[in-house]
């Protein structure tokens, strides 16, 4: 076994590790260089990459949908200090620390899942459905009175995803921006292929199953830093 094999003394972080400051620009350098597919226009391309390094993917740049226009308008909403909810403790803690710059305030989905569904310009059947559904879902309906003009990021929960459409089909509130990327082999790609067909709002996804709550905290971070 060669040194470079080896651990102890040091060796390890000596032969691989970098210093802090060095480890993003190496990471978004080498998503360009590997990077399966043309990168779109700024800011669309800055977000898709700390999408894919939060993935440790470079090839999820070929289902990452970031439109030069949805970026901007989560952007500008991050900027002014719009609310954020979301739909898993992960993607808050995530987002937390970075849109509270800009006065954000961080709602969370499960924090409220136990409460009685909220009636907000959502029909009773789209209620009675969430009623049946997971607790992200209801949670996030129980938010909806937050939702005007906030970004909505959904990183974990499918069926939070399938609500919020039903529910902006209904006349819920209307966010200034989604940025959706849950991931899973059961209604994800279902899901997130829906957004893509019938958004009212602009909206940030990765297509397919894959994503996450890391992926969705990486996009909504690089929105509000850009």
């Amino acid at each position: 076994m060669t040194a470079e094999q080896s651990a102890g003394a040091g060796i390890a972080l000596r032969t691989h590790g970098l210093p802090p400051d060095e480890i993003m620009p190496l990471s978004l350098r080498r998503l360009r260089e590997r990077s399966p597919v043309a990168l779109p226009p700024e800011p669309a391309a800055s977000v898709a990459l700390r999408m894919a390094y939060a993935a440790g993917d470079p090839d999820l740049l070929r289902d990452v949908v970031a439109p030069v226009g949805a970026v901007q308008a989560a952007q500008r909403a991050l900027q002014q200090g719009v609310a954020v909810v979301c739909d898993v403790a992960m993607v808050a803690a995530g987002v937390r620390s970075v849109v509270e710059r800009h006065g954000s305030r961080v709602f969370c989905a499960q924090d409220v899942a136990g409460a009685p569904l909220s009636d907000h310009h959502i029909s009773a059947a789209t209620r009675d459905a969430a009623a049946t559904s997971t607790r992200t879902a209801r949670g996030l309906l129980n938010l909806a009175t937050h939702w005007d003009g906030a970004v909505l990021v959904i990183g974990n929960a499918p069926t939070a995803l399938l609500a919020l459409l039903d529910a902006l089909a209904d006349g819920a509130p209307l966010p200034a921006a989604i940025v959706a990327t849950p991931c899973g082999l059961v209604a994800a790609a279902e899901a997130k292929e829906l957004l893509a067909g019938t958004a009212p709002a602009p909206f940030i996804t990765v297509r397919g199953s894959r994503g996450g709550s890391a992926v969705a905290a990486a996009a909504v971070n690089a929105c509000a830093l850009l």
